[in-house]
């Protein structure tokens, strides 16, 4: 079986356990992020992702930043680019501002915080480079901040290209530097089987190599994708969704109707009102979306996915099929 449940160390010190759900926060799309944070803070206990970028401009405050269990600082690409994730159904216009390596390296050298930090290696918002490169530039990572976990983002090499998961599994053995390895859900395939497929490959090389680091899906935070992704052998997921849509019995709602399906008291509350309930609910989704998720990589039932077991179980047999298991 891929999916699995893992604790994860960097130099004996405990960092994360896995399978993690990370909501995200982002001025993308949100510019009252900061007032996100604030109410978000008495709510989530688990850990979040945050950006540089966002950091660096202070969109968010970095001294706020002591609630959750773990903290996944994101170099800033998504927010530096003008193109959106896959569950950006709005779109609003965005205007980045000046993003770049060095900038980014600032961040990272007077990051300080007593919540142990992930740090994500460089996206950067222009620039295309060879696997072998972006390996060896997270590297340097370690170096810089020997005290820190690193985690290795993997980007195409060339633009409009996918993730080269064939060139990554011949590397297989120096993700074993890293805490975690990810990439985003949609440079990864142009389907959801696609992506399955990739992830359940790369991670039986990585078994088969003992390399036991867990992989990351940037941009699929939802009710479905994550544990389609999850059964495949990821996982940490992360994205915006939940702030976008609400969950409700397995299904994840447009934001407009997300009240008639949860409670029939929605209709009487303001969009404001009604919007910070769904947040506040959605985290509690994936509270219990986890509990479903660590019952199944301990038992391979997957009747503990309560709305959508059968579903996912065909997927698995269509990955066991492509993907050679």
């Amino acid at each position: 079986m891929l999916a699995r449940q893992n604790r994860v160390y960097f130099k004996s010190s405990f960092v994360l356990e896995t399978p993690l759900l990370l909501p995200s926060f982002s001025s993308k799309g949100f510019p009252e992020v900061r007032e996100l944070v604030k109410l978000m803070s008495g709510i989530i206990t688990s850990g979040i992702l945050v950006s540089a970028y966002d950091l660096h401009y202070g969109h968010i405050p970095k001294t706020k930043l002591t609630f959750s269990e773990v903290i996944f600082l994101d170099s800033g690409g998504y927010e530096a680019r003008v193109d959106y994730d896959l569950s950006d159904a709005y779109r609003r216009p965005h205007k980045s501002k000046q993003w770049t390596r060095d900038l980014y390296l600032g961040e990272v050298k007077k990051w300080k915080s007593r919540v142990p930090t992930v740090v994500v290696s460089f996206d950067s918002p222009t620039q295309y480079t060879d696997l072998e490169k972006q390996i060896r530039r997270a590297r340097e990572l370690e170096r810089m901040r020997p005290d820190l976990p690193i985690e290795l983002l993997i980007k195409p090499e060339r633009k409009e290209d996918r993730i080269p998961i064939d060139g990554l599994i011949e590397h297989v053995q120096d993700l074993r530097f890293f805490v975690a390895v990810g990439f985003t859900e949609k440079e990864l395939d142009k389907s959801t089987l696609g992506r399955m497929v990739k992830i359940a490959r790369l991670r039986r090389a990585m078994d088969a190599a003992g390399v036991s680091v867990p992989i990351h899906i940037f941009g699929s935070l939802d009710t479905v994708s994550t544990p389609l992704y999850f059964i495949s052998g990821a996982e940490i997921f992360d994205g915006l969704t939940w702030l976008r849509f609400g969950y409700h019995a397995g299904a994840t709602v447009y934001f407009q109707n997300y009240g008639i399906t949860h409670d029939t008291n929605y209709l009487l509350l303001k969009d404001v009102d009604r919007a910070h309930r769904m947040w506040v609910n959605n985290y509690y989704y994936l509270e219990k979306l986890r509990d479903e998720m660590v019952n199944f990589a301990r038992t391979g039932d997957f009747g503990h996915f309560k709305h959508i077991g059968d579903r996912l179980q065909e997927a698995y047999r269509q990955v066991e099929a492509r993907a050679g298991m």
